[in-house]
């Protein structure tokens, strides 16, 4: 592969959004009564993940989602970009490979990538199964499932957690990068 010759750092990339609205998975109830779930969420209650792996490293940042001066925030090249930053203090040469999202289409991360030399791949138009990353989101969106959070602090705290907790890396050995 023309990446490890140059000595580049290989990762596989994806962003996903993490909301305090409840997952419920399953759930149990007396019979005869109501099912009933206290809820503390609003829909602006969330925050995204950028993650990448490689089958022996993974990184992940959190960046908050909720409202700022009431306008409504999204995954944006901004984040991206300080994504990149990020990445590419660890590891001056990479190779990054991901979807066609806008954010990463945009000038913006594209002259970031350009300027610091990181190589972009990208995964096939429509094919999430193919991101290995997917799958982290699954597991740690599952890991938090049924559980009741007070705030936005308590779930945050909880999804950092079990990404940390978890050794997702395994899922990533069939990569061989």
């Amino acid at each position: 592969m023309a990446a490890k010759r140059e000595g580049r750092a290989v990762f596989v990339e994806d962003e996903s959004t993490f909301s305090l609205k409840p997952y419920t998975v399953h759930g149990w109830y007396q019979r005869g009564k109501p099912a009933c779930a206290k809820l503390t969420f609003s829909r602006s209650n969330r925050f995204y993940v950028f993650g990448v792996s490689n089958g022996l490293k993974e990184h992940n940042r959190f960046f908050d989602g909720r409202r700022l001066h009431g306008k409504k925030r999204c995954i944006d090249s901004r984040m991206t970009v300080r994504f990149l930053r990020y990445l590419h203090i660890q590891y001056p040469k990479l190779l990054i490979i991901w979807d066609e999202a806008s954010n990463h289409r945009s000038r913006l991360t594209r002259a970031h990538c350009e300027k610091y030399d990181i190589r972009l791949l990208a995964f096939p138009t429509a094919s999430p199964e193919l991101n290995p990353e997917e799958q982290v989101w699954k597991t740690l969106k599952a890991d938090t499932a049924n559980t009741y959070f007070e705030n936005y602090p308590d779930f945050l705290k909880s999804v950092k957690r079990e990404a940390r907790e978890k050794n997702l890396t395994k899922m990533f050995k069939y990569l061989g990068l």
